[in-house]
């Protein structure tokens, strides 16, 4: 009997660590583990460091998520009170079994980058670091107005890239430095809109996040010179490919243009309706870059370059043009169709 209740307790301490990695928002985290070594032309075969790269940033960003939902589970109350990714809030766990899957996962982190070597370890320790600043009291970086965007965007950028340079075994040069610099920059504006949907439980409890310090006016201003700024830095990683260069600005037009819609609306399913769109526009950003890159580490020429980044792109329009003449839009785009 007592060997059931502990097998019954590891599956439901498996399932939920499971949620918290919330696979969802994890992916986002993939795409920069491969870019460093898709720009350096090393994934051109297989290696087991990639495997030990992508379990420490999976480990890493479970130790993140248990961390901020201890010392935002009222807030979470407020903004996700069906939420199924929140165990706090639903009752499947507690704080005490939270922290503990924290702990174990940071364990597997560290362990999971020390099989890459030192850069790998070193990268892991300062985002395990940064995940206990951004949530634990006294610091909790997220309660902060200017420190709170810029620290997420160095977790989903500047980390998972470090991590994938290392386990291909290539040193940042230059380009590298770039490549991170734009997509940081892009990401705090990603950051910054991510408060909107929060606004209500963050009011609440006093959360000074960037939009409640500075309003929607400034946010948004503040966001379309990071998409700009991010932009023009893009194009000194971008390869010399005018197709693929055309194609990426005319995601970057549609970025725009959801930022002008929600500089419009007033409604909060406009508002997240017109994030969601943007987002996924971004998201074709950093996929259509990182396709590229891998066609290039397999030997393929501008010809076959420039198709793929064609097919894509119509494949990206035609999401986008079909997600936006919906009539369910705001349930569909917030159920991450």
């Amino acid at each position: 009997m007592a060997d059931q209740v502990r097998e019954v307790s590891a599956l439901r301490t498996a399932r939920v660590a499971a949620t918290m990695l919330r696979y969802r928002i994890a992916s986002l985290l993939l795409p920069f583990l491969l870019l460093g070594p898709a720009l350096h032309e090393r994934l051109n075969g297989f290696r087991w460091t990639y495997v030990a790269a992508a379990v420490a940033l999976g480990a890493s960003y479970i130790v993140a998520t248990c961390l901020n939902d201890i010392f935002d589970v009222e807030i979470d109350r407020i903004n996700h009170p069906h939420a199924q990714d929140r165990p706090l809030v639903s009752g499947e766990a507690t704080r005490g079994q939270l922290l503990a899957i924290a702990a174990t996962f940071a364990i597997v982190a560290l362990v999971s980058a020390a099989t890459i070597g030192a850069m790998a370890t070193a990268v892991v320790v300062a985002s395990l670091l940064l995940n206990f600043a951004y949530s634990v009291p006294p610091l909790r970086l997220c309660a902060r107005a200017v420190p709170a965007p810029a620290m997420l965007s160095i977790a989903y950028v500047a980390v998972p890239y470090g991590l994938g340079l290392s386990a291909s075994g290539v040193a940042a040069d230059w380009r590298d430095t770039r490549a991170v610099a734009c997509f940081v920059i892009l990401f705090i504006g990603r950051m910054l809109l991510k408060d909107f949907r929060d606004r209500r439980g963050d009011e609440a409890f006093g959360k000074r996040t960037f939009l409640l310090t500075f309003g929607k006016r400034n946010t948004i201003l503040a966001v379309l010179v990071c998409v700009l700024a991010g932009d023009v830095l893009l194009l000194w990683v971008l390869p010399p490919n005018v197709v693929l260069v055309a194609m990426i600005e005319t995601y970057f037009a549609a970025i725009l243009l959801q930022l002008y819609r929600l500089s419009q609306v007033t409604d909060a399913d406009d508002e997240r309706t017109a994030i969601a769109l943007g987002a996924r526009m971004g998201n074709a950003v950093v996929l259509t870059l990182l396709g590229v890159a891998l066609l290039e580490s397999a030997g393929a020429g501008p010809f076959a370059q420039s198709l793929f980044a064609l097919l894509l792109g119509a494949m990206f329009w035609s999401m986008f043009a079909y997600i936006s003449r919906r009539n369910d839009l705001p349930a569909v785009v917030n159920a991450g169709v």
